[in-house]
């Protein structure tokens, strides 16, 4: 059994409301790693994953997907390591340890064919042909495990770059907001995405994120794509027909130009902060609603 946190009561770390502390999780990852079996329960080098872990909750925002389909799990870690890192740590140990771990009410269980694969000879492969493709063991791990464990037709293997990701790896914004509000972090989780239809540009420009509300964006990649720091002349067509295909989480308010052309963005996605100015039609066109999730 892990030991009880000492940092149970909600904190404010840098502005932003947490619930646990890095110090507390990096204790339990340590009494942990002392204890931790010669076979875990994945085709994975234990000391490798844990090693990577300690990287992750003291920096949540390099958790990276590379070339998985996973960004809606990428999203979501991203997010539990920083607001709760003791309760995101306990999780990646007991499912690395047992194969499967609970996210509150949420049991996380992948599949055989999952818990099966070996990691290194996939990296290796897979990166030969597309290289820096296959994400480091810890991150591999968990994003693979949460998606693999709520499909119910196609099994996810977490393998970059292959038609069976790209089917198994989709995650609809219902499924995600689930997962947030299984945390037991928010008061409210509010999911106003649509699958169809480019949203309000006026209603995102209200969207603030504050200490104790994360905002994610369900987008088209092109929404992020080929920014600006700063305002050119031409500006970007957004009249293309576009289909939401990527999560991104909000960083900051964002604010048009005087003559509402561009829009200034602040997002992160792919660890790393995408920050810049927007064709303001073009990142409407590829905007398909947010996800508000509230402590």
């Amino acid at each position: 059994m892990f030991p009880t946190s000492s940092s149970s009561k909600e904190t404010k770390m840098s502005g932003l409301r947490t619930v646990s502390s890095v110090n507390d999780a990096l204790v339990e990852v340590a009494a942990f790693a002392q204890a931790m079996p010669a076979t875990p329960a994945w085709g994975l080098d234990g000391f490798d994953v844990v090693a990577r872990l300690r990287v992750l909750l003291a920096n949540p925002e390099l958790i990276d997907q590379r070339g998985l389909n996973a960004c809606a799990p990428a999203v979501f870690y991203r997010l539990w390591l920083e607001r709760d890192p003791v309760a995101a740590a306990r999780f990646t140990c007991k499912l690395l340890k047992d194969g499967s771990a609970p996210i509150g009410s949420l049991v996380v269980a992948p599949s055989w064919k999952l818990l099966g694969q070996r990691y290194a000879q996939l990296r290796t492969v897979t990166d030969a042909a597309h290289p820096g493709a296959t994400p480091e063991c810890t991150d591999w791990m968990l994003l693979s495990a949460l998606r693999d464990s709520e499909n119910i037709w196609f099994d996810y293997a977490g393998e970059p770059y292959t038609a069976g990701d790209a089917v198994a790896g989709i995650t609809l914004p219902a499924t995600l907001a689930s997962w947030l509000s299984a945390t037991g972090l928010y008061n409210s989780v509010e999911n106003s995405t649509n699958l169809v239809l480019s949203a309000d540009l006026n209603q995102f420009l209200m969207q603030n994120p504050e200490p104790g509300l994360d905002i994610l964006l369900f987008v088209n990649t092109p929404a992020i794509y080929d920014m600006t720091a700063t305002i050119p002349a031409n500006v970007p067509d957004g009249s293309w027909v576009s289909v939401p295909n990527h999560y991104v989480h909000l960083q900051s308010m964002p604010y048009v130009d005087d003559i509402q052309r561009w829009v200034h963005l602040d997002v992160w996605s792919w660890a790393r902060t995408w920050a810049g100015w927007q064709g303001s039609e073009r990142f409407r066109t590829n905007y398909f609603g947010y996800i508000r999730a509230s402590m």
